[in-house]
């Protein structure tokens, strides 16, 4: 869903941008830690709160993966039905196929599915493997994602010891889930297929928590010791607007396990904010609020 054709600046004035940005940047510095936010709408950037602070990626670097997979389908070097070799040696961490010795391969839409829907760490391999990390990190770069990195493969431990690491920033996670909810990345039919897996995850407790059955999310989390991120789109009153959150350094008991935690809570009041904030009348804003 692209939206009805809304004018992006008149749609945020400067009184919603500038209550927005007030309420981002209170968020950010509610809790420990850093956070970064970023906010777009039809191909420009709302506002952007530490966005381009680089952040270890954890789980949204399978936003790009998925993205990648998908563009390999439109240019015919794969097909959905392609099928793909679970590892018999499995990392940990999120996801399912580490605990299901038995299945041996996936189709790629599963395992897509799997990647995205449950985080599944095996299933982002697999991808990665089909990949090639080097590859896949130059062609992350190409759609504009110059501060997101792909170095390695998930859990890898060998490679985290050298130094490789995932990382990304709000507004990279931004840009690229602008690119996907848009036309022209992808053909319509797998453009829908990506939006339809990023509305199937099933973790919720961060973006969708304090937002109604009339908002459609779209997201990927992403978490690790002191990491807590969401990266979404969120779709009301046909328009699509793009969120993401990322927190890093978070000392909180929650943060550091496995919990969400006041993380949880920030990202979810910050994500209901933009909804709120792109809802109100902008007059209103500039007379009461600035």
């Amino acid at each position: 869903m692209t939206g009805r054709d809304v004018n992006t600046e008149t749609a945020w004035a400067e009184g919603r941008v500038t209550v927005l940005r007030r309420a981002l940047e209170s968020a950010a510095t509610s809790t420990d830690g850093v956070w970064g936010f970023a906010v777009r709408e039809r191909g420009e950037t709302v506002v952007s709160v530490n966005g381009d602070v680089a952040m270890r990626a954890a789980s949204t670097i399978k936003v790009p993966l998925l993205i990648l997979a998908l563009q390999d389908v439109a240019a015919g070097h794969r097909e959905l039905s392609d099928v793909l070799v679970v590892p018999g040696e499995r990392v940990g961490g999120a996801g399912v196929l580490r605990l299901m010795p038995s299945v041996r391969q996936l189709r790629l839409d599963e395992t897509l599915e799997l990647m995205i829907g449950v985080s599944d760490n095996n299933a982002a391999n697999m991808v990665i493997d089909m990949l090639g990390v080097d590859d896949a990190a130059a062609r992350i770069t190409a759609l504009g994602a110059r501060s997101t990195h792909l170095g390695r493969r998930l859990y890898d431990v060998e490679a985290m010891r050298a130094g490789l690491d995932n990382v990304t920033t709000a507004d990279d996670q931004a840009l690229l889930l602008g690119l996907l909810g848009s036309t022209g990345l992808l053909p319509d039919d797998l453009r829908t297929i990506a939006l339809d897996i990023l509305g199937r995850q099933q973790f919720n407790d961060r973006i969708p928590a304090a937002l109604g059955p009339d908002i459609v999310c779209r997201h990927k989390t992403g978490e690790l010791a002191g990491v807590r991120h969401d990266v979404g789109i969120l779709e009301f009153d046909g328009r699509s607007v793009v969120f993401t959150a990322l927190g890093s350094g978070l000392t909180d008991p929650a943060s550091q396990s496995g919990g969400t935690g006041v993380a949880g809570a920030v990202i979810a009041t910050a994500a209901r904010a933009v909804v709120d904030i792109a809802r109100s009348d902008s007059d209103l804003l500039t007379q009461s609020d600035l």
